[in-house]
């Protein structure tokens, strides 16, 4: 965890210098824009090359930032609720997080989805430790189930991006600093619990979670898979 000093009006130190440093270290020209367009922005959505000098804080009226690699590792458009969620809870707009912590978001979601589970916000806290390095930049750690198929290095996520229009949902933008409502995992009873250690016995292949996720439906309250079935599951 990183520790952050706060200034005088209130920013830690390391988010004061992501939100007025970090601006766009790479342009993409207009092929790579047409071709990111044709393939991840639907009807409805606008995509175009970030101005000289804007950055993730900068939030032209309805758009936000994005990195083309969110978008490779599964991010799509529109946002699914349960992406809608975590970047709420957190406060964490897109190009806060590496595309690892994209990657894990939708493997989780696809995962839920596939086995007709509702997600479960708790869980997924419980689950991924939500962190941020010195530069203010966020990512998953601890994580307490296998991950595989993740980036090992992970610092060219931010040289391709772009500046995204349309319904995108209400994301508050928080400098990332320690917080105790945040950073500490829940307490989990009853059927949280039962799902939490229902996922302390799988092995998450992000690849293989995302094959054919546009298909994939969320589960609305009331039609996932019922307590009594995770208790099974653990008892074999």
């Amino acid at each position: 965890m990183v520790k952050t000093n706060p200034d005088a009006d209130g920013r830690s130190k390391c988010a004061r210098h992501f939100v007025d440093h970090c601006f766009f270290e790479g342009h993409i020209i207009e092929e790579e824009l047409a071709e990111f367009t044709a393939e991840f922005v639907p009807p409805g959505f606008q995509a175009r090359q970030p101005a000289e000098h804007e950055a993730i804080n900068s939030f032209p009226e309805g758009e936000l930032a994005f990195p083309i690699s969110h978008f490779e590792v599964g991010l799509r458009l529109p946002l699914w609720p349960e992406i809608r969620q975590i970047l709420k809870y957190y406060g964490a707009v897109p190009a806060q997080l590496n595309s690892n912590a994209i990657a894990i978001m939708v493997a989780f979601a696809c995962f839920l989805r596939r086995e007709r589970i509702e997600f479960n916000l708790m869980v997924f806290r419980k689950l991924f430790s939500y962190k941020a390095t010195p530069d203010g930049v966020a990512y998953f750690g601890g994580c307490l189930v296998k991950v595989r198929e993740l980036v090992n290095k992970n610092h060219n996520w931010m040289t391709r991006l772009v500046f995204i229009k349309g319904e995108l949902g209400s994301i508050p933008f928080r400098p990332l600093q320690k917080g105790e409502d945040i950073y500490r995992p829940p307490s989990l009873f009853g059927g949280d619990a039962d799902l939490h250690k229902f996922f302390l016995h799988k092995d998450f292949d992000v690849a293989y979670l995302r094959r054919g996720l546009d298909s994939l439906q969320p589960v609305l309250p009331g039609e996932g898979t019922p307590r009594p079935v995770f208790s099974r599951a653990l008892s074999k």
